[in-house]
């Protein structure tokens, strides 16, 4: 398998939009907001870039609480790649993962079920509008 991960981000949906024009850039942060523990997150977006591929391969991605356990699963996704080098953009909006408590999550991606790579990203309590 000759896929590397270029990048790979989770961000807070309405972050990512409002102050990132919905950009991918060097230092966008990964941030998911829980409003109250435990509890499902705001949406999010999981976004990752492939290269150095040929051919066709499938990914799927999971995310790990501090202790291993799989909060939310991907479904697998069948990537079919050119012969010519370019990054492969993916994006899924995820809108009912629930977390128990706010920590440093583990985001493993697979590709023809092997593990691949890993991105740790924090998931934490929203500030409260009402200052309460």
């Amino acid at each position: 398998m000759g896929a590397r991960l270029v990048y790979a981000k989770v961000i807070d949906r309405e972050r990512y939009i409002v102050n990132h024009r919905g950009k991918v850039h060097p230092g966008l942060e990964n941030l998911v907001q829980l409003r109250e523990e435990p509890g499902v997150a705001a949406a999010f977006l999981v976004l990752r870039g492939w290269g150095e591929d040929h051919g066709t391969f499938t990914e799927q991605w999971r995310i790990e609480s501090p202790g291993g356990v799989v909060v939310y699963e991907s479904s697998p996704r069948e990537i079919h790649s050119p012969t010519n080098a370019h990054i492969e953009k993916l994006e899924d909006e995820v809108a009912d993962a629930k977390f128990e408590y706010a920590a440093t999550y583990t985001l493993a991606f697979t590709l023809n079920e092997d593990v691949v790579a890993r991105v740790n990203f924090p998931v934490e309590l929203a500030p409260n509008p009402n200052g309460g």
